[in-house]
């Protein structure tokens, strides 16, 4: 991989885990709570499949330890993208849809996802630069997968008397 390339696949791959985190944790968890609106616990789960895949899909394709089958992980994150677009509208019809900041957030970290792929396909084998930084990136996104699945489980409040 040319030093040019490890960059740019290294700075969008930085900036789409900035972006997600704003995105998945702030704005889903924090300030949406969407695990926890029986309206909006499809996109949840959906968000959920997302968030356990991408791990692999670092791993294997962007770190190159089994390249096709990160295609196959990105072929199955894509299809969860596309059936969460497809609910969003419905499943935040409570607040009036999603805000435009989402729209910008969720549009920003698509473009920079199709360009870490774009530039890592473009490069051929990663090198010890990409892989380094994707040793760095792993915890935060295993630890964001796992968040979205404790999420999962309904809290059950003690009844009060």
């Amino acid at each position: 991989m040319s030093p040019d390339l490890d960059t740019a696949v290294i700075v969008c791959l930085a900036a789409l885990g900035a972006f997600a985190f704003v995105d998945g944790v702030l704005v889903h968890l924090v300030r949406e709570r969407l695990h926890r609106r029986p309206e909006t616990r499809l996109e949840h789960v959906i968000h959920t499949g997302r968030a356990a895949v991408f791990p692999p899909i670092l791993l294997l394709f962007f770190a190159g330890r089994a390249p096709a089958l990160g295609v196959a992980l990105l072929v199955v994150d894509q299809v969860l993208e596309i059936t969460d677009m497809a609910i969003e509208r419905r499943s935040r019809a409570y607040s009036g849809g999603l805000r435009t900041s989402e729209y910008l957030l969720h549009g920003s970290a698509l473009t920079l996802r199709g360009a870490a792929i774009a530039f890592s396909l473009a490069a051929g084998a990663p090198s010890a630069a990409v892989v380094s930084f994707v040793d760095l990136l792993l915890p935060g996104t295993v630890l964001g997968a796992i968040l979205h699945v404790v999420l999962l489980v309904p809290i059950r409040r003690a009844a009060t008397a």
